[in-house]
């Protein structure tokens, strides 16, 4: 599993936006601090708005902004809003897919292995950025 370059770019985006909060950020200050595609910033942050994770500020002082505080908003929740509920084996969310769900020995090992994946992904960004200072 490989996330794209569009859910490298929220990550950088987030991350940005929570190092101070109750900023709002342009989307020129944020391409230039992030190394992110000002071409691509507006559609990340539609997704982000569309996830509850940031308020799009519109006009000539506007710009981006967190929607919650960075200790409510998880890595798993950046990267689902693009990609959908992550999942490593699509048997893993839907058993009814396949017949040999109540007897196959490597269902067991993809759910374990997707619950851990997923709670890992459920890091906040307050303690990522607190492994800055590391």
């Amino acid at each position: 599993m490989e996330f794209g370059i569009l859910e490298d770019y929220a990550v950088r985006m987030v991350l940005y936006l929570a190092k101070n909060p109750q900023k709002i950020a342009s989307r020129a200050e944020i391409s230039e601090a992030m190394d992110i595609p000002m071409s691509v910033l507006a559609r990340i942050g539609q997704t982000l708005e569309n996830a509850g994770i940031v308020e799009i500020h519109r006009g000539k002082r506007g710009g981006y902004r967190l929607r919650k505080s960075p200790e409510k908003i998880t890595l798993l929740d950046v990267l689902e809003s693009f990609v959908g509920r992550i999942a490593l084996n699509r048997c893993v969310d839907n058993p009814k897919i396949c017949p040999r769900d109540s007897h196959c020995p490597v269902n067991y090992v993809w759910k374990v292995v997707n619950e851990k994946f997923r709670d890992l992904l459920k890091i906040d960004f307050a303690y990522i950025l607190s492994l800055e200072e590391k």
